[in-house]
């Protein structure tokens, strides 16, 4: 039967939100392309969004590209190839850059994902689409990858998990004790972008600094080019003051280097999944949602999880995700 194994896992009316669902996915980087292999697998349509064209270091991580794409535009090439491994969704392309009504492009989708280099790293452009996306009730992500680390942000709004999985284990058909409906509140991008560094460096790992420091270098006007490693170094240590450490990053220089090269497929592949398995959340509604900063280092084999803002007057709890049980 048609997505046989998903509906032993998530029952119909889950999957039944799933086909009904629109994702839009803003720009082909290595995160997102592998979230659209998983999310078209399960079952949701998606509308793949990047006006720029395909090149060969493109190719170097898009697996949905060929030779022949080349100097084509990248996401028609690849919505083509998504479609095909499964043809019971819809995948379409858009071509377009960003326009001035983003409510009117954007109000139609469940999920908006971006990947900020098809922006050209626009902080403001990124910070409209984040509230407009909270505007309309829209869930919304961000993502982005430095060698060996990637890292998301998600704003889901307010949700409401109405349904909950079987305990792991347990066996076919078996009940557990049925739970009452929870309702969380996410921190919007805003809100995220707020936290002051130097918290940060108090209170959480020094990979959720990082790029924390990264989007605020960019939202005063840095620049968003390998050549400028070392004004953000500078800008780190006299500006703001805060210099994170890091496994397996020595300079501030590198890292920064890092965000605008090729990622590395197998860290894209672990992040994507978990990434992955937030959208399908956010659209079924069904299991308690990982809130809301999520960040994998290659290095350590570790995805640390931290709501940030944290919660006032509540002690800020960190989830640690072992690699080997992710690929359970």
């Amino acid at each position: 039967a048609v997505y046989d194994r998903q509906l032993r896992l998530w029952g119909v009316q889950a999957q039944q939100r799933l086909l009904k669902a629109r994702v839009l996915i803003w720009g082909l980087e290595g995160n997102t392309v592998e979230v659209a292999k998983n999310l078209v697998l399960a079952g949701v349509s998606l509308v793949i969004r990047d006006h720029r064209l395909a090149d060969q270091a493109a190719m170097s991580f898009n697996y949905f590209l060929r030779p022949e794409d080349i100097g084509k535009n990248r996401a028609e090439c690849a919505a083509q190839r998504i479609q095909e491994m499964n043809p019971l969704c819809s995948v379409s392309a858009l071509t377009s850059t960003p326009q001035a009504k983003l409510q009117e492009e954007l109000k139609d989708f469940d999920f908006v994902l971006v990947g900020p280099a098809v922006l050209g790293w626009d902080m403001k452009l990124l910070r409209d689409i984040s509230s407009v996306c909270r505007e309309l009730k829209v869930c919304f992500a961000v993502t982005a990858a430095c060698g060996e680390i990637a890292f998301f942000f998600s704003d889901l709004g307010e949700h409401t998990v109405q349904e909950y999985s079987s305990a792991q284990g347990a066996a076919p058909g078996e009940e557990t004790t049925k739970k009452e409906p929870e309702t969380l509140m996410f921190p919007s991008f805003l809100d995220w972008l707020a936290c002051k560094p130097p918290d940060l460096q108090r209170s959480v790992d020094g990979s959720f600094l990082l790029f924390a420091l990264l989007f605020v270098f960019l939202s005063e006007g840095g620049e968003a080019k390998p050549e400028a490693a070392s004004k953000f170094q500078d800008f780190c240590r006299d500006v703001v003051k805060c210099t994170p450490k890091i496994d397996g990053i020595e300079q501030l220089t590198d890292a920064y280097q890092l965000f605008f090269m090729e990622p590395l497929i197998h860290v894209a592949s672990i992040l994507a999944g978990l990434l992955s398995q937030e959208v399908i959340k956010a659209i079924t509604k069904r299991d308690v949602p990982l809130v809301n900063c999520v960040c994998f280092n290659a290095n350590t084999g570790c995805a640390l999880v931290e709501r940030l803002p944290a919660m006032r007057n509540k002690p800020q709890k960190r989830k640690v995700e072992e690699v080997a049980d992710i690929l359970d």
